[in-house]
């Protein structure tokens, strides 16, 4: 069996989606048996203007390292779901709220699941606040 050359694309677009804080980041190897792409990447974000990020750090990243522009999109105005098809990967960037409702992973529960992207030091969560600065005058 054949290695396709989209593994290297997904993995790329993960570390990319990685690197703009998407969560759940999923990469699904389907091993020729789609007849739509070879691999899946469902990544959730929490935003509009972080779904816009992660769409735009993807483009960049896919376009700079493998010389690829998406051949379709959808979604571009939308607040829950937007997909980028570089035809041997699909791409959806979705709401917590979509991902739950649309359940995409059950079409790929069988399909073998990439490492998505690389590990890192763990984040701290962003409901997390720092001790709040003290208000009021310092005395010199």
């Amino acid at each position: 069996m054949t290695t396709s050359p989209f593994r290297a694309v997904a993995k790329t677009a993960s570390a990319a989606a990685d690197d703009k804080k998407a969560r759940n980041i999923r990469v699904y190897d389907t091993g020729g048996s789609s007849g739509v792409a070879d691999y899946f990447l469902l990544a959730t974000v929490d935003s509009a203007p972080q779904m816009n990020a992660v769409e735009e750090e993807i483009d960049r990243r896919v376009k700079t390292d493998h010389g690829l522009d998406p051949l379709r999109r959808d979604g571009r105005g939308s607040r829950q779901w937007q997909v980028l098809d570089y035809g041997g990967l699909v791409v959806h960037l979705m709401t917590e709220t979509a991902r739950v409702f649309y359940g995409l992973e059950r079409l790929w529960e069988h399909a073998r699941s990439l490492e998505s992207a690389p590990a890192k030091a763990p984040r701290v969560s962003p409901r997390t606040r720092k001790t709040p600065a003290r208000r009021g005058r310092r005395s010199k």
